[in-house]
C-alpha cells in the first residue's frame, strides 16, 4: 500500500512536466537596460483554465465593426497563403521605414524607428476570423488558435531603454 502511494505521488511531477512540455506557451521576455530581465512563460492550458474563472466581459471581445470586413479579410489572407513571397507594402517617410512582406505562411512587419518586428502567421489570423460570430470573438477560440502555432516570435520591440519579446513556444 505504501509503495503504491509513493508511486502515485512520484508520478505527479512527471505528469505535470509532460503537460507543460506538450502544451504551447506564450512567453513574454522583458529586458531593461538598467534593470532585471523578466521572463514570464504562460502555458496555454493554464490560460484556458484561468479563463473559466474570468469575468464574463473577459470571455468575449466585442468587435462589431469587424463584421463588415471579415469576408474580405478572409479572402485576402487565403489568397496570400498561395501567393509568392515578397514585399506587400514599403513606406519611407522622414527617415522612418516600415516594411510589410509575406514570407512563407507569415506576414512580417518591420519598422526601424524603434526596431519593431511583428510576425503574424496567416493561418492564426484565419483561425481567429473563423471563430468570429459577427459580433464578438471568444477568448477561448483565440487561445485555441494560439495553441496551433509553435516556436514563433510574434512581437519584438527594442528601444534604447528596453527590449520586449513575445513568442509562442
Amino acid at each position: 500500500m505504501l509503495k503504491t502511494a509513493a508511486l502515485v505521488l512520484a508520478s505527479i511531477p512527471v505528469v505535470l512536466a509532460a503537460m507543460l512540455l506538450s502544451s504551447s506557451c506564450v512567453v513574454v521576455d522583458v529586458k531593461q537596460a538598467d534593470g532585471p530581465r523578466i521572463i514570464v512563460p504562460v502555458p496555454l492550458f493554464v490560460a484556458r483554465a484561468a479563463l473559466a474563472f474570468a469575468p464574463p466581459e473577459a470571455k468575449h471581445v466585442s468587435i462589431p465593426e469587424l463584421a463588415e470586413y471579415r469576408d474580405v479579410a478572409e479572402q485576402i489572407l487565403s489568397e496570400l497563403l498561395d501567393a509568392p513571397d515578397g514585399i506587400l507594402v514599403e513606406v519611407r517617410d522622414d527617415g522612418e521605414h516600415m516594411l510589410i512582406e509575406k514570407v512563407g505562411d507569415r506576414l512580417e512587419i518591420d519598422g526601424d524607428d524603434e526596431e519593431v518586428s511583428v510576425t503574424v502567421p496567416i493561418t492564426l489570423v484565419l483561425d481567429i476570423l473563423d471563430s468570429y460570430d459577427g459580433e464578438e470573438l471568444s477568448s477561448a477560440s483565440v487561445l485555441a488558435a494560439l495553441s496551433s502555432v509553435s516556436r514563433t516570435e510574434l512581437v519584438h520591440v527594442k528601444t534604447k531603454d528596453e527590449e520586449v519579446c513575445v513568442w509562442i513556444w
